[in-house]
């Protein structure tokens, strides 16, 4: 869905896609480029390179374009970058009925991690001048750390004995718990409790891998539920020109991205975001909130297929053991 404006707004598909990708004017192999992800993947190149140059085409409804109720419409491309509060636009040429092109250059020194390149149209309308009237369906991803073309990221998972790490042994007694606060959240695991390595290692026969799922599947749920409110608070307080909640970037926003439709499928991921914010910020007893995220989670870590699974297990387990 698209986020909802006082005023008249474009109702057609706004499309963004970089025609060509060239760093120091030399193009990029495509197999860098994802059409299907929104991605492109700028990490390990073989040669040293100070500017990377996307030409980002824009195409719209030339009709609707033309029909509208506005006047001097405009189309730019924003590119931010969260962690190095870099924030440029790119005025586009309107090359023809429908069709929009700008030259996006990106100094590499001036990037970490990656950035987001949208598209947005503004117009004057009878209530005011430079009112936002649309924008791209869904922004491009230029990531200066990974060689792949991809949004998607696994937990990094590692073993630790908490008892002789300063930094876990207030959680001694834990079997695991969640670094959200490093640059990449890192899931810790105990290996100082008695049999626990070897139990997810190394599960052998129908009932310790029963186990063993049914554990994985918790501990997976936590995992996300930390991850999801601590890019939650990432959102601080910033408000961008329309009053709406900023993306706070890096992993926090791939896991809101990521989680947010299907805390609430029906709305758009601006409004999904807003709306969890001001749950957040309103306070109160956070029942609502609370209670999608465990549907959420429970979807993705598909508990309700572990438990299911966990039951017939142990049921022919009682099975055989009757006989």
């Amino acid at each position: 869905m698209k986020s909802l404006y006082p005023y008249p707004q474009l109702v057609g598909d706004v499309r963004l896609r970089p025609a060509r990708v060239l760093l120091d004017n030399l193009p990029v192999e495509l197999a860098r480029i994802s059409d299907q992800e929104n991605v492109v993947a700028l990490h390990g190149i073989d040669r040293r390179w100070r500017t990377a140059r996307l030409v980002m085409e824009v195409t719209a409804d030339p009709k609707e374009i033309a029909d509208g109720p506005w006047r001097n419409v405009r189309c730019l491309m924003i590119v931010t970058n969260s962690r190095t509060h870099v924030r440029h636009s790119f005025l586009t040429k309107n090359e023809a009925p429908g069709l929009w092109r700008a030259d996006v250059d990106l100094d590499r020194a001036a990037h970490i991690g990656h950035c987001q390149v949208d598209a947005v149209f503004a117009a004057d309308l009878e209530d005011g001048p430079a009112r936002l009237v649309g924008r791209a369906e869904t922004p491009w991803r230029v990531d200066f750390d990974s060689a792949r073309p991809t949004r998607k990221r696994t937990l990094k998972m590692v073993w630790k004995d908490f008892t002789e790490t300063p930094a876990l042994e207030e959680f001694r007694d834990d079997p695991w718990t969640v670094d959200a606060e490093a640059g990449e959240p890192v899931l810790y695991l105990n290996s100082s409790l008695e049999g626990f390595r070897a139990l997810m290692e190394k599960a052998s026969g129908a009932e310790q891998r029963t186990v063993r799922q049914l554990l994985a599947s918790h501990i997976a749920a936590q995992a996300w539920e930390a991850l999801f409110h601590t890019a939650l608070y990432a959102c601080g307080t910033e408000r961008d020109e329309d009053g709406r909640p900023q993306w706070p970037g890096g992993w926090h926003e791939e896991v809101l991205r990521s989680m947010l439709p299907e805390l609430w499928p029906d709305l758009s991921p601006d409004d999904a975001l807003r709306e969890a914010v001001e749950r957040r910020r309103e306070g109160g007893n956070g029942a609502d909130l609370h209670a999608r995220l465990l549907h959420a989670v429970a979807t993705r870590t598909r508990t309700q297929k572990t438990v299911t699974e966990t039951v017939r297990a142990l049921r022919r387990t009682n099975d055989r053991g009757a006989r």
